[in-house]
């Protein structure tokens, strides 16, 4: 919720062009592309319930960090930290919530997941746009804004205890033990010999 009231908040209440407003949320995007490989297989090692538990907390951390917004408004100082924390929670979210949904189904019912995890998705983004003007008062204004940021880490922190309490399956890291294979001398006692068979010796004349 946060990159969209985000967006128009500092459109309709700071001033700021359509481009600008758009371009604020640029380091969540660049985060997310830098560290979701690295994430993926740590979750690959370590199982999904830690990542999915730190990182709504970490987005939570951000969305209050967004409370520092104020009249006299400073996009270095007051935005920035909380998209940069909210971007790493994020990142730390993403990967390992689509490896459990995909984790546990069956291989081949993975694609019927993978789509039901992104329509998922896409509804409950509708959800929140449809109860936004509940939360903000009808205009999100600077108080709207704080509002909205509270509501946000309210239900990124009991997100976070449900991951914590719901995931229970970590996957183990795999066993990277090698086979060593030995060459031993080979020995008369090692040749196959064929019983029954004898061998004839030279004849005399």
């Amino acid at each position: 919720m946060n990159g969209f009231v985000l967006a128009i908040f500092l459109q309709q209440s700071v001033g700021l062009s359509a481009t600008a407003a758009g371009l604020a949320s640029l380091p969540m995007t660049i985060i997310m592309i830098l560290g979701s490989s690295s994430i993926g297989t740590l979750s690959g090692r370590f199982g999904a319930r830690v990542f999915m538990t730190v990182g709504p907390i970490m987005m939570a951390i951000g969305s209050l960090l967004l409370l520092t917004v104020s009249a006299d408004f400073n996009y270095w100082q007051q935005v920035l930290p909380g998209v940069i924390m909210f971007g790493a929670g994020l990142t730390v979210t993403v990967s390992p919530l689509t490896s459990a949904v995909l984790g546990s189904v069956p291989s081949d019912r993975s694609g019927t997941a993978s789509a039901i995890n992104n329509a998922v998705a896409r509804v409950s983004s509708l959800v929140i746009v449809a109860v936004l003007a509940v939360i903000v008062g009808g205009q999100i204004d600077l108080a709207g804004f704080h509002r909205a940021a509270i509501v946000t880490a309210i239900l990124l922190t009991a997100g976070a205890l449900a991951s914590w309490a719901g995931i229970r399956t970590a996957v183990e890291p795999r066993s990277r033990s090698k086979t060593t294979v030995r060459a031993e001398p080979c020995t008369a006692s090692d040749i196959p010999v064929t019983v029954g068979v004898t061998r004839a010796g030279p004849r005399r004349v």
